[in-house]
Protein backbone atom coordinates (compact mmCIF):
# COMPACT_ATOMS: atom_id res chain seq x y z
CA UNK A 1 0.00 0.00 0.00
CA UNK A 2 1.15 3.62 -0.89
CA UNK A 3 0.63 5.50 1.99
CA UNK A 4 1.37 9.84 1.10
CA UNK A 5 2.03 11.34 4.83
CA UNK A 6 2.03 15.40 5.76
CA UNK A 7 3.59 17.10 8.47
CA UNK A 8 3.04 20.44 9.23
CA UNK A 9 3.41 21.23 12.98
CA UNK A 10 5.54 23.55 13.25
CA UNK A 11 7.06 25.40 10.32
CA UNK A 12 8.66 22.38 7.87
CA UNK A 13 6.19 21.73 5.24
CA UNK A 14 6.92 18.06 5.31
CA UNK A 15 5.57 15.63 2.75
CA UNK A 16 7.19 12.01 2.34
CA UNK A 17 5.68 8.45 0.83
CA UNK A 18 5.92 4.91 1.62
CA UNK A 19 5.33 1.80 0.49
CA UNK A 20 4.20 -0.43 3.21
CA UNK A 21 4.01 -3.66 1.06
CA UNK A 22 7.74 -3.25 0.35
CA UNK A 23 8.59 -1.83 3.49
CA UNK A 24 10.16 1.18 1.63
CA UNK A 25 10.63 5.11 2.18
CA UNK A 26 10.37 6.52 -1.62
CA UNK A 27 10.28 10.18 -0.43
CA UNK A 28 10.94 11.97 2.09
CA UNK A 29 10.74 15.80 1.79
CA UNK A 30 11.48 18.94 4.32
CA UNK A 31 11.12 22.33 2.71
CA UNK A 32 12.02 24.54 6.06
CA UNK A 33 11.00 28.28 6.50
CA UNK A 34 13.59 28.66 9.37
CA UNK A 35 15.02 31.32 6.90
CA UNK A 36 11.64 32.96 7.38
CA UNK A 37 11.39 32.63 10.92
CA UNK A 38 14.76 34.05 11.39
CA UNK A 39 14.11 37.56 10.37
CA UNK A 40 11.71 37.68 13.41
CA UNK A 41 14.02 35.48 16.32
CA UNK A 42 11.24 32.66 16.61
CA UNK A 43 8.53 30.99 15.17
CA UNK A 44 5.48 33.65 14.15
CA UNK A 45 2.62 31.28 13.93
CA UNK A 46 0.46 33.00 11.77
CA UNK A 47 3.44 33.34 9.29
CA UNK A 48 4.09 29.79 9.50
CA UNK A 49 0.75 28.87 8.24
CA UNK A 50 1.28 31.60 5.26
CA UNK A 51 4.18 29.84 4.57
CA UNK A 52 2.80 26.24 5.03
CA UNK A 53 -0.29 27.15 2.29
CA UNK A 54 2.75 28.25 -0.54
CA UNK A 55 5.29 24.80 0.53
CA UNK A 56 3.01 22.56 0.42
CA UNK A 57 1.85 22.13 -2.95
CA UNK A 58 5.61 22.29 -3.60
CA UNK A 59 6.63 19.57 -1.12
CA UNK A 60 4.33 17.26 -2.17
CA UNK A 61 5.34 17.74 -5.90
CA UNK A 62 8.54 17.23 -5.10
CA UNK A 63 7.54 13.80 -3.28
CA UNK A 64 5.63 12.50 -6.11
CA UNK A 65 8.73 13.02 -8.37
CA UNK A 66 11.25 11.61 -6.24
CA UNK A 67 8.63 8.41 -5.48
CA UNK A 68 7.69 8.25 -9.06
CA UNK A 69 4.11 8.23 -9.13
CA UNK A 70 1.14 10.38 -8.95
CA UNK A 71 -1.61 11.01 -6.74
CA UNK A 72 -3.74 8.60 -8.09
CA UNK A 73 -1.39 5.77 -7.36
CA UNK A 74 -1.93 6.76 -3.58
CA UNK A 75 -3.55 4.46 -1.56
CA UNK A 76 -4.04 6.20 1.90
CA UNK A 77 -3.31 9.54 2.97
CA UNK A 78 -1.90 10.59 6.66
CA UNK A 79 -1.72 13.48 8.28
CA UNK A 80 -0.35 15.32 11.77
CA UNK A 81 -3.16 16.24 13.77
CA UNK A 82 -1.23 17.48 16.68
CA UNK A 83 0.28 18.48 19.40
CA UNK A 84 1.44 21.70 17.38
CA UNK A 85 0.68 25.07 16.35
CA UNK A 86 -2.77 25.12 15.42
CA UNK A 87 -2.86 27.31 12.45
CA UNK A 88 0.18 25.20 10.78
CA UNK A 89 -1.94 22.09 11.67
CA UNK A 90 -5.01 23.32 10.29
CA UNK A 91 -3.30 23.96 6.64
CA UNK A 92 -1.97 20.27 6.69
CA UNK A 93 -5.01 18.52 8.09
CA UNK A 94 -7.24 20.57 5.62
CA UNK A 95 -4.59 19.73 2.45
CA UNK A 96 -4.93 16.45 3.48
CA UNK A 97 -8.78 16.22 3.20
CA UNK A 98 -9.00 17.90 0.44
CA UNK A 99 -6.50 15.58 -1.65
CA UNK A 100 -8.48 12.31 -0.09
CA UNK A 101 -12.06 14.12 -1.04
CA UNK A 102 -10.80 14.64 -4.29
CA UNK A 103 -9.22 11.19 -5.12
CA UNK A 104 -12.51 9.55 -2.51
CA UNK A 105 -9.43 7.29 -0.88
CA UNK A 106 -9.09 7.38 3.06
CA UNK A 107 -6.88 9.28 5.25
CA UNK A 108 -5.63 8.71 8.73
CA UNK A 109 -4.90 11.96 11.41
CA UNK A 110 -1.81 10.95 13.48
CA UNK A 111 0.25 11.95 16.64
CA UNK A 112 3.41 14.07 16.19
CA UNK A 113 4.26 13.08 19.41
CA UNK A 114 3.84 9.53 18.91
CA UNK A 115 5.70 9.37 15.68
CA UNK A 116 8.73 10.56 16.97
CA UNK A 117 8.42 7.86 19.66
CA UNK A 118 8.78 5.02 16.74
CA UNK A 119 10.85 7.10 14.17
CA UNK A 120 13.95 4.90 15.45
CA UNK A 121 12.81 1.86 13.40
CA UNK A 122 12.96 4.76 10.33
CA UNK A 123 16.10 2.73 9.99
CA UNK A 124 14.49 -0.49 9.05
CA UNK A 125 12.77 1.22 5.98
CA UNK A 126 16.22 1.63 4.63
CA UNK A 127 17.95 -1.46 5.55
CA UNK A 128 19.27 -0.88 8.98
CA UNK A 129 18.83 -2.05 12.20
CA UNK A 130 16.95 -0.60 14.87
CA UNK A 131 16.98 -0.64 18.31
CA UNK A 132 14.99 -3.77 19.96
CA UNK A 133 12.30 -3.75 22.32
CA UNK A 134 11.42 -2.05 24.96
CA UNK A 135 13.18 1.24 25.50
CA UNK A 136 12.81 4.33 27.64
CA UNK A 137 12.04 6.96 24.94
CA UNK A 138 13.20 10.73 25.23
CA UNK A 139 11.53 12.88 22.94
CA UNK A 140 13.16 16.64 23.28
CA UNK A 141 12.18 19.58 20.81
CA UNK A 142 11.86 23.50 20.50
CA UNK A 143 7.94 21.85 21.44
CA UNK A 144 8.25 18.76 23.82
CA UNK A 145 10.43 16.96 26.57
CA UNK A 146 8.92 13.85 27.36
CA UNK A 147 9.96 10.91 28.80
CA UNK A 148 8.43 7.46 27.90
CA UNK A 149 8.81 3.47 28.47
CA UNK A 150 8.10 2.00 25.10
CA UNK A 151 7.31 -1.42 25.79
CA UNK A 152 6.86 -2.96 22.37
CA UNK A 153 4.98 -1.91 18.93
CA UNK A 154 2.59 1.05 19.70
CA UNK A 155 2.46 -0.01 23.24
CA UNK A 156 4.28 2.75 25.63
CA UNK A 157 3.63 4.57 28.57
CA UNK A 158 4.30 8.27 29.44
CA UNK A 159 6.27 8.64 32.26
CA UNK A 160 6.61 12.35 32.97
CA UNK A 161 7.82 16.09 30.85
CA UNK A 162 8.49 19.47 31.19
CA UNK A 163 6.53 21.58 33.50
CA UNK A 164 7.57 24.79 31.87
CA UNK A 165 9.91 25.29 28.77
CA UNK A 166 10.52 22.41 26.24
CA UNK A 167 14.39 21.91 26.21
CA UNK A 168 14.41 23.12 22.42
CA UNK A 169 12.74 26.17 23.94
CA UNK A 170 15.36 26.70 26.73
CA UNK A 171 18.29 26.34 24.33
CA UNK A 172 16.62 29.64 21.81
CA UNK A 173 15.88 31.27 25.10
CA UNK A 174 19.41 31.45 25.98
CA UNK A 175 20.71 31.95 22.98
CA UNK A 176 18.35 35.04 22.74
CA UNK A 177 19.93 36.40 25.91
CA UNK A 178 23.39 35.79 24.22
CA UNK A 179 22.08 37.78 20.96
CA UNK A 180 22.82 34.36 18.79
CA UNK A 181 19.49 34.73 16.73
CA UNK A 182 17.11 31.29 15.75
CA UNK A 183 17.26 28.92 15.65
CA UNK A 184 19.64 29.05 18.73
CA UNK A 185 19.59 25.36 19.55
CA UNK A 186 22.09 24.22 17.03
CA UNK A 187 24.42 27.68 17.32
CA UNK A 188 25.29 26.99 20.79
CA UNK A 189 25.73 23.44 19.90
CA UNK A 190 28.75 24.51 17.03
CA UNK A 191 29.74 27.13 18.90
CA UNK A 192 30.75 25.17 22.06
CA UNK A 193 31.86 22.41 20.17
CA UNK A 194 34.13 24.43 18.03
CA UNK A 195 35.62 26.61 20.69
CA UNK A 196 34.77 25.61 24.27
CA UNK A 197 37.80 24.65 26.70
CA UNK A 198 37.41 22.88 30.42
CA UNK A 199 37.87 26.30 31.86
CA UNK A 200 34.35 27.21 30.32
CA UNK A 201 32.31 24.17 31.36
CA UNK A 202 33.06 24.94 35.07
CA UNK A 203 32.43 28.82 35.11
CA UNK A 204 28.51 29.34 36.10
CA UNK A 205 26.84 26.67 38.27
CA UNK A 206 23.35 27.22 36.59
CA UNK A 207 20.60 25.23 38.15
CA UNK A 208 19.20 21.58 36.90
CA UNK A 209 15.74 21.29 38.62
CA UNK A 210 15.21 18.12 40.73
CA UNK A 211 11.73 17.50 40.46
CA UNK A 212 9.68 14.25 40.91
CA UNK A 213 8.87 11.48 39.59
CA UNK A 214 10.31 11.70 35.47
CA UNK A 215 9.47 15.33 35.07
CA UNK A 216 11.61 18.32 34.02
CA UNK A 217 12.23 22.34 34.63
CA UNK A 218 14.11 24.99 32.53
CA UNK A 219 12.52 27.81 33.65
CA UNK A 220 15.14 28.68 36.72
CA UNK A 221 17.86 27.57 33.91
CA UNK A 222 16.57 30.77 31.70
CA UNK A 223 16.13 33.01 35.01
CA UNK A 224 19.69 32.11 35.80
CA UNK A 225 21.30 32.69 32.71
CA UNK A 226 19.07 36.13 31.95
CA UNK A 227 20.46 37.51 35.85
CA UNK A 228 24.08 36.25 34.62
CA UNK A 229 23.89 38.09 31.75
CA UNK A 230 22.96 41.27 33.49
CA UNK A 231 25.41 40.80 35.81
CA UNK A 232 27.92 41.05 33.04
CA UNK A 233 26.74 43.72 31.57
CA UNK A 234 28.44 44.12 28.21
CA UNK A 235 29.50 40.45 28.36
CA UNK A 236 32.78 39.30 26.23
CA UNK A 237 32.61 36.96 23.72
CA UNK A 238 34.49 34.49 26.06
CA UNK A 239 31.34 35.52 28.36
CA UNK A 240 28.93 34.61 25.70
CA UNK A 241 30.57 31.65 25.18
CA UNK A 242 31.05 30.42 28.69
CA UNK A 243 27.45 31.07 29.34
CA UNK A 244 26.47 29.34 26.21
CA UNK A 245 28.73 26.06 27.43
CA UNK A 246 27.64 26.01 31.24
CA UNK A 247 23.42 26.72 29.84
CA UNK A 248 24.12 23.90 27.63
CA UNK A 249 25.57 21.33 29.93
CA UNK A 250 22.38 22.34 32.16
CA UNK A 251 19.61 21.38 29.60
CA UNK A 252 21.63 18.08 28.92
CA UNK A 253 22.63 16.87 32.10
CA UNK A 254 19.11 17.37 33.45
CA UNK A 255 18.01 15.44 30.30
CA UNK A 256 20.38 12.46 30.47
CA UNK A 257 19.53 11.84 34.23
CA UNK A 258 16.04 11.34 34.03
CA UNK A 259 17.09 8.90 31.37
CA UNK A 260 19.63 7.17 33.34
CA UNK A 261 17.22 7.36 36.34
CA UNK A 262 14.01 5.73 34.05
CA UNK A 263 16.86 3.21 32.97
CA UNK A 264 17.88 2.22 36.17
CA UNK A 265 14.26 1.87 38.12
CA UNK A 266 12.64 0.45 35.35
CA UNK A 267 15.60 -2.20 34.65
CA UNK A 268 15.75 -1.13 30.78
CA UNK A 269 19.10 -0.96 29.20
CA UNK A 270 18.49 0.52 25.92
CA UNK A 271 17.55 4.17 25.05
CA UNK A 272 16.23 6.23 22.25
CA UNK A 273 16.55 10.14 22.10
CA UNK A 274 14.17 11.52 19.15
CA UNK A 275 13.18 15.11 18.59
CA UNK A 276 15.25 18.05 17.10
CA UNK A 277 17.53 18.13 20.24
CA UNK A 278 18.68 14.64 19.86
CA UNK A 279 20.86 16.41 17.00
CA UNK A 280 23.10 18.09 19.90
CA UNK A 281 26.50 16.91 19.69
CA UNK A 282 27.32 17.47 24.07
CA UNK A 283 23.73 15.00 24.16
CA UNK A 284 24.97 12.34 22.20
CA UNK A 285 28.37 12.09 23.56
CA UNK A 286 26.78 11.89 27.14
CA UNK A 287 24.60 9.13 26.18
CA UNK A 288 27.17 6.96 23.95
CA UNK A 289 24.55 3.80 24.72
CA UNK A 290 21.60 5.58 23.06
CA UNK A 291 20.22 5.02 19.72
CA UNK A 292 19.69 8.42 17.78
CA UNK A 293 17.44 8.37 14.63
CA UNK A 294 18.98 9.92 12.08
CA UNK A 295 19.71 13.60 11.60
CA UNK A 296 17.54 14.52 9.55
CA UNK A 297 14.40 12.42 11.36
CA UNK A 298 15.45 14.14 14.31
CA UNK A 299 13.77 17.08 13.28
CA UNK A 300 9.93 17.83 12.14
CA UNK A 301 9.74 15.45 9.04
CA UNK A 302 6.44 13.41 7.08
CA UNK A 303 8.38 10.38 7.27
CA UNK A 304 7.53 8.87 10.78
CA UNK A 305 3.95 9.71 10.28
CA UNK A 306 3.76 7.47 7.31
CA UNK A 307 6.35 4.97 9.50
CA UNK A 308 3.39 5.04 12.01
CA UNK A 309 0.65 4.64 9.58
CA UNK A 310 2.56 1.39 8.44
CA UNK A 311 2.99 0.55 11.93
CA UNK A 312 -0.86 0.79 12.70
CA UNK A 313 -1.64 -1.29 9.03
CA UNK A 314 0.92 -4.02 10.29
CA UNK A 315 -1.15 -4.09 13.05
CA UNK A 316 -4.48 -4.32 11.59
CA UNK A 317 -5.47 -0.71 13.33
CA UNK A 318 -5.04 1.31 10.63
CA UNK A 319 -8.17 3.84 11.06
CA UNK A 320 -9.92 5.46 8.23
CA UNK A 321 -10.67 9.24 9.61
CA UNK A 322 -13.96 11.11 9.82
CA UNK A 323 -14.59 13.81 7.10
CA UNK A 324 -15.17 15.97 10.34
CA UNK A 325 -11.46 15.33 11.78
CA UNK A 326 -9.99 18.65 12.41
CA UNK A 327 -6.43 20.09 14.08
CA UNK A 328 -6.05 19.26 17.70
CA UNK A 329 -2.72 21.36 18.82
CA UNK A 330 -3.30 20.46 22.25
CA UNK A 331 -3.90 16.49 21.37
CA UNK A 332 -2.70 14.21 24.27
CA UNK A 333 0.72 11.73 24.62
CA UNK A 334 -0.54 10.63 27.52
CA UNK A 335 -2.53 8.11 26.12
CA UNK A 336 -4.45 7.28 22.74
CA UNK A 337 -6.65 9.37 21.39
CA UNK A 338 -9.68 7.77 20.92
Amino acid sequence: MKILAVDTSCDDSCVAMMDSSQWQLNADVVLSHVNQMSSFGGVVPEIASREHLKGLPMALDEALTKACCSLTDIDWFAVTQGPGLVGSLLVGVSYVKALAFALQKPFSILNHVEAHLFSPLLATLEGKEAPQFPWIALVASGGHTELFVVRDLLTYEWLGGTVDDAAGEAFDKVGKLLGLGYPAGPAIDRWVKSMACEQHHNRFAFPRAKMDGYDFSFSGLKTAVMLQTKKLGTASEDDKLAIATCAQDAIVDALCENVWKAQEELGIKQSVVCGGVACNERLRAKLPGAFFPAARHCTDNAAMIALLAGLYERCGRLQSAPWNSTAKPSLSYFQKEK
